[in-house]
């Protein structure tokens, strides 16, 4: 797979654990209409349910200081959904990357 399609394959999988395709399907979606959706989502969970928030960090296994750490970096034209929305991505491409070399024999 090339990065690109690991990449919307992250993605996807991101919309899986965050329940997003109910309300707003997948199929036929590009990588930043699937971005886009997601960081709409987590700019409003920041504002509405925080805790649930930080919950759905910690199931992908993003520590919160890893994502205090970005988001007090981050510059005044990037929204903080933007921040996670990446953080997350990056995390499950490291999952696909670690399952692939699991798969391969390379652990």
């Amino acid at each position: 797979m090339s990065l690109d399609q690991d990449r919307l394959k992250a993605l996807q999988w991101s919309f899986e654990l965050f329940a997003l395709e109910r309300s707003q399907p997948k199929i036929n979606k590009s990588q930043e209409a699937l971005k886009r959706i997601l960081v709409q989502y987590l700019d409003r969970l920041i504002i509405e349910d925080f805790s649930l928030l930080i919950r759905l960090l910690y199931r992908i296994d993003i520590p919160q200081e890893k994502a205090n750490l970005a988001l007090a970096e981050k510059n005044k034209n990037t929204s903080a959904g933007e921040i996670l929305a990446e953080l997350i991505i990056q995390r499950q491409l490291d999952k696909i990357k670690t399952r692939k070399a699991y798969r391969d024999g390379q652990l």
